[in-house]
């Protein structure tokens, strides 16, 4: 955590330091993914699953988390569908030898009964999940069946981990709003964390949702619910800004984001350009320095990337009081789940 609060305090004196000192690192693992989700985009408007990069076998992509972890307390790997990586359980299981202060896996959950075991090593968990309704979800997923195992599966997890948090993750799109409020109370019901994020065309948020009032609904409803000490991802000024919509100031090097191969991404993925590889060059300032040489300084965008990490950081700057109204919140959480309990008992 140390690392963390140096790092934070470099990017509180300026907006782009000299060298990479992120809060967070995101690896994708693999692009490989199997389903084809409608809201699926690099930035570029192109989904993950038609990207070519090739893969790290597990010592590699151990040494790459090596790496990382020197700049890094906190490393998100995901995908694509990281659980399609060949070595994936090899890789989770030897990462607490790390260290990490917090480690998160994303999947789709359709894999998930094959590799409990080795998920044990992952403190955070996050499951997407867009409706309940299987016709719909084999609808997007494009598989008939998968949606129905990822709810057995969501549901295993749920009975089986014996440690760590599990996130349900919803992308709210014009398509499946009525969805989202289902897909909640299916959360609620598993006791598990949920967390909603609007489709993004791009880099910016679905055009149709600015104009529908059951989108504005659905998050005051999450605002109210966070505000009562619900588990609902996201602090109280974070989900305000995903109801409204709002402009904000992104701060992209707050995370390092590396593509399968351990490519770094100058500034930010969705920018798309490459700095250099981690591997090939284990020296982030020396990428970072790279990166500004060949692009130039970091763009100041405009409204665009409302996104857990680019709008969660961007706060995390520009309202520092909300940690402490995040801590303050969990405690209560905690306390009301501990007097359940008790009355349980």
């Amino acid at each position: 955590m140390w690392r963390s609060l140096q790092n934070y305090l470099r990017h509180a004196a300026s907006r782009s330091p000299r060298g990479f000192h992120p809060l967070l690192a995101v690896h994708y693992l693999t692009y490989a993914c199997r389903f084809r989700c409608p809201y699926c985009c690099d930035g570029h408007g192109v989904r993950y699953s038609d990207l070519r990069s090739p893969t790290l076998r597990a010592a590699e992509a151990l040494e790459l988390y090596a790496r990382i972890r020197r700049r890094c307390d906190f490393l998100v790997i995901t995908g694509g569908e990281p659980l399609d990586h060949p070595e994936v359980d090899e890789i989770l299981t030897a990462l607490p030898r790390l260290r990490f202060d917090g480690v998160v896996l994303t999947t789709r959950g359709e894999a998930l009964d094959g590799h409990l075991d080795a998920l044990e090593a992952v403190p955070s968990l996050v499951v997407s999940l867009d409706t309940v309704d299987p016709v719909k979800g084999d609808a997007w997923l494009g598989t008939p069946g998968t949606h129905a195992r990822i709810l057995r599966n969501l549901q295993l997890a749920a009975s089986r981990r014996r440690r760590g948090s599990i996130v349900v993750s919803t992308v709210a799109t014009p398509e499946n709003l009525p969805d989202v409020a289902e897909v909640h109370r299916f959360a609620k019901e598993l006791g598990l964390r949920h967390s909603v994020s609007p489709q993004l065309v791009g880099v910016h948020p679905h055009p149709a949702l600015f104009e529908r009032a059951e989108y504005r609904a659905l998050m005051d409803g999450l605002v109210r619910e966070k505000r009562a000490g619900g588990a609902v991802e996201g602090t109280v000024a974070y989900l305000e800004y995903l109801r409204d919509l709002k402009p904000f100031g992104c701060r992209p090097s707050t995370v390092l984001a590396v593509s399968p191969a351990g490519d770094v991404f100058y500034p930010c993925l969705e920018l798309g350009n490459v700095a250099g590889n981690l591997l090939a060059e284990p020296d982030l300032d020396r990428i970072r320095a790279a990166g500004k040489e060949r692009f130039g300084p970091e763009p100041r965008c405009g409204p665009r990337c409302q996104s857990p990490c680019a709008l969660g950081f961007a706060l995390l700057f520009a309202r520092p009081w909300i940690v402490l109204d995040e801590g303050w919140r969990a405690l209560l959480a905690a306390l009301r789940s501990s007097r359940r309990a008790e009355r349980r008992a």
